[in-house]
């Protein structure tokens, strides 16, 4: 008998708002979706999620939904899902977690980067600066988000090495942010967030985090998940 697909976390940065499409910083900030915002989730939540077999995430699989607790996440959640029927809904936990909140930018909330340099050039600060290693007046470091998440991962490991043990499907969704959820992705691996990962995500955008030769101590980003063809399977190569 096949195994089960190795389960997965499946990350989606929220639909466009005004700040995001300005380029200011928005973390507390609880803004909506403009209605652009609002078209490009729903179509991504028609490709995403569904039982055809070009679908992402097959409705059966997907146990969890994980959503920060803003606005603009949780109406993302709603767009995704809005295809379901009522009992399809049911079987799916939906969870609001403060630990995938966005990175919280204090002093630089709503500024654009170049606004950010030139206040901090005003304080005495310098010319350069990146969230990574310099974190945020006022808000978080990169030490304060790489707390939250690694609590976060762990408690998202334990439901997939349950899953896997039991060698039932588990796909997760987790519907966040910009920054903290590119800093998830580096965690995810092991990588350091204050070494600046170096990973683009757009509004709306999609990633996949897995696990390499099905086994929880082997943690892996899993490129172009969103376009293997499928067809049918004869033998592994991962």
């Amino acid at each position: 008998m096949a195994k089960e697909i190795c389960p997965r976390l499946i990350f989606v940065r929220h639909g466009q708002t005004e700040w995001s499409k300005s380029g200011q910083y928005t973390s507390i900030t609880d803004l909506p979706l403009t209605p652009f915002g609002v078209r490009q989730m729903r179509a991504t939540g028609q490709n995403l999620l569904g039982t055809k077999p070009n679908n992402l995430v097959q409705t059966p699989n997907l146990r969890y939904v994980i959503s920060s607790p803003r606005t603009r996440a949780r109406q993302t959640v709603e767009l995704i899902l809005e295809t379901l029927t009522p009992e399809e809904r049911a079987k799916i936990e939906c969870r609001v977690d403060e630990r995938i909140r966005e990175w919280e930018y204090g002093d630089y909330e709503g500024l654009l980067t170049k606004q950010i340099i030139e206040l901090r050039e005003l304080r005495g600060l310098g010319s350069s600066w990146n969230i990574w290693a310099n974190g945020c007046e006022n808000g978080e470091t990169y030490v304060d988000v790489t707390k939250r998440l690694d609590e976060l991962i762990a408690d998202i490991r334990k439901i997939h090495l349950k899953a896997l043990e039991e060698e039932k499907s588990c796909d997760i969704i987790i519907v966040a942010h910009g920054h903290i959820l590119r800093s998830l992705a580096a965690r995810w691996v092991g990588y350091p967030v204050h070494c600046n990962p170096k990973y683009m995500l757009d509004a709306g955008g999609v990633g996949v985090l897995s696990y390499q030769h099905h086994n929880i101590e082997e943690p892996a980003l899993q490129l172009a998940g969103a376009f293997v063809v499928p067809v049918e399977e004869e033998g592994k190569d991962i």
